[in-house]
């Protein structure tokens, strides 16, 4: 069983802090620019609009100043499907109620509660536990790794909302790689069981500016991330980036994304690697 708090210690721990609030800002500007079709216009995200997901980051900031994570929370204890179904049936409830906030106050809020989530962000011990990254594994999570997967989030319905009107999401190395390089923490449970011989390696290489490379080590508890160096593994997985984030965040399936991947050597440990996922969705 992969362990969460284990997969966060397998690479240095990151502090994306900074970033909320710079995303945030890239945000507000485009929503400020955007008119009546802009906010109409339909995301990748089923049923939900501009202005939809943008409620959504709302009811999320407001989720973020309220009650600290529950001890069940903390612990990871519902399965994974399961706990998938709550949350997105406790958002869609949310934006259902909150559609009536008119776009324009829905960003005043935005940029009036941000500062608060940043102060709150800023106050919290990044080694304490936070609230359960599920797509990392099972049970507690460092805060560290929860307000990482809090960012990776926000870009996300960020970049979904400036391409449903045709605008080029924050690709940006310093946007987008700490989102690729968060979701590469799934990589760990992608692979929970897969046989291997120990030291079996696997390559995970992201294709373009914002892009790295990310190995897996299979030792005897489990595959690891391991800092990637030149050696050559049994098997590597090639893939744009603009690919890799639509993937990992099922912006789009395994099955659109796939022909754009490249495996190479043994496709039976590169294959699993194309199955990740960095959200909590039930969308295969």
């Amino acid at each position: 069983m992969v362990r969460n708090w284990d997969v966060s210690g397998d690479l240095p721990p990151v502090d994306l802090r900074p970033l909320i609030s710079a995303d945030r800002a890239e945000l507000l500007s485009f929503l400020r620019s955007i008119d009546e079709s802009g906010w109409a216009a339909l995301t990748a995200n089923a049923g939900w609009n501009v202005h939809d997901v943008a409620l959504h980051l709302l009811g999320g900031d407001l989720g973020r100043l309220g009650a600290s994570p529950s001890e069940a929370a903390r612990e990871g204890r519902l399965a994974v499907d399961d706990l998938a179904v709550l949350i997105e049936r406790s958002n869609d409830e949310w934006v259902s109620a909150a559609r009536r906030i008119a776009p324009n106050v829905t960003v005043e809020l935005l940029a009036f509660i941000g500062p608060k989530v940043d102060d709150a962000l800023a106050a919290l011990d990044l080694d304490a536990p936070g609230t359960s990254v599920a797509w990392s594994g099972d049970g507690p999570t460092p805060y560290w790794l929860d307000i990482a997967r809090e960012y990776t989030e926000r870009w996300v319905h960020h970049a979904q909302m400036r391409l449903a009107v045709g605008a080029v999401p924050p690709i940006e190395r310093r946007f987008l790689h700490p989102v690729l390089d968060t979701f590469m923490r799934s990589l760990p449970r992608a692979y929970e069981a897969v046989e291997a011989d120990i030291g079996t390696r696997v390559d995970v290489l992201v294709e373009g500016k914002a892009g790295g490379r990310w190995t897996l080590r299979c030792e005897a508890d489990r595959w690891h991330l391991v800092t990637a160096d030149e050696r050559v593994g049994a098997a590597s997985v090639r893939v744009p980036q603009d690919v890799a984030w639509k993937l990992l965040s099922r912006t789009i399936t395994v099955s659109e994304a796939f022909p754009e991947i490249a495996l190479e050597g043994d496709e039976r440990l590169g294959r699993p690697a194309t199955q990740a996922v960095a959200i909590m969705t039930t969308q295969a």
